[in-house]
């Protein structure tokens, strides 16, 4: 079963809407996953990031986002987090050794957030039409 709890609030975005967005990036970036439990929570970061994952095991993560982002920044942090939810999954873990933005782990983070982004901006215009 995949589930998400989402802990905070952020100023325009609902829980329902924040849920229905990490089940869409989900069945996107890990169609076949049947298991996995996310906890998110919208927090004041105090500038540092706008989001954090931390690996708990194979099948258990938390998130943290940073609560007084724009709508589009909150989404596509949101999506760059769980990249690395589906990377520690399958065992691909960051080299610390590297200088942060040459890690294989956050380039493909930071790619794929803004793919995932066009695609799901894509999804709602469909969905209005």
């Amino acid at each position: 079963m995949i589930e998400c709890e989402i802990i905070g609030h952020h100023k325009r975005l609902s829980k329902i809407f924040l849920s229905e967005v990490f089940f869409w990036a989900v069945s996107q970036i890990m169609p076949s996953r049947r298991r996995l439990d996310v906890t998110i929570s919208l927090c004041d970061l105090e500038g540092a990031a706008t989001g954090y994952h931390m690996y708990i095991d194979r099948y258990t993560h938390e998130i943290e986002l940073e609560k007084d982002q724009s709508d589009a920044d909150l989404i596509t942090a949101l999506f760059h987090e769980l990249v690395h939810v589906r990377q520690t999954s399958n065992g691909i873990y960051a080299d610390d050794n590297l200088p942060y933005y040459e890690r294989p782990t956050e380039i493909e983070a930071y790619e794929q957030q803004e793919e995932l982004y066009i695609k799901w901006k894509s999804s709602q215009q469909s969905l209005s039409d």
